[in-house]
């Protein structure tokens, strides 16, 4: 399935900044993808038994100036609490919405996210936020 930025913004209501053009195609992706802060990786097995479906209007992957939301066709993804951040499972195509990245497709499959870090340079211990 193949979809726009503005069929995106029409259908979950999520709104993206002017500078994105809403014509182009979200492509849907299978391997590691970064937006913004959020890095997303394929995952081949997640351990986790407390799945719950991603609600219809998406699930927030990480909070902060603008959020990174995950949004899912109903009954076609499920998330869990992963090590770093959320896990998800994905049945068909799924997409990360952002207001400044505009939108990233993935294609079914199981993806862990890690929020990115920064590092101190004395010590090279991480700083969470």
């Amino acid at each position: 399935m193949m979809i726009t930025l503005d069929a995106l913004s029409a259908r979950t209501g999520r709104t993206f900044d002017d500078h994105l053009d809403r014509s182009l195609t979200i492509p849907v992706l299978d391997g590691i993808q970064a937006q913004g802060d959020l890095l997303v990786m394929p995952a081949v097995l997640l351990g986790a038994s407390d799945w719950r479906p991603v609600p219809p209007e998406g699930l927030v992957l990480l909070d902060g100036v603008h959020p990174h939301v995950l949004v899912a066709d109903p009954g076609t993804c499920r998330w869990t609490d992963g090590p770093d951040g959320p896990a998800f499972a994905a049945t068909a195509p799924v997409y990360l919405l952002h207001p400044e990245h505009g939108a990233t497709g993935f294609a079914p499959g199981h993806y862990v996210t890690h929020r990115q870090r920064e590092w101190r340079e004395t010590d090279w211990s991480p700083v969470f936020d």
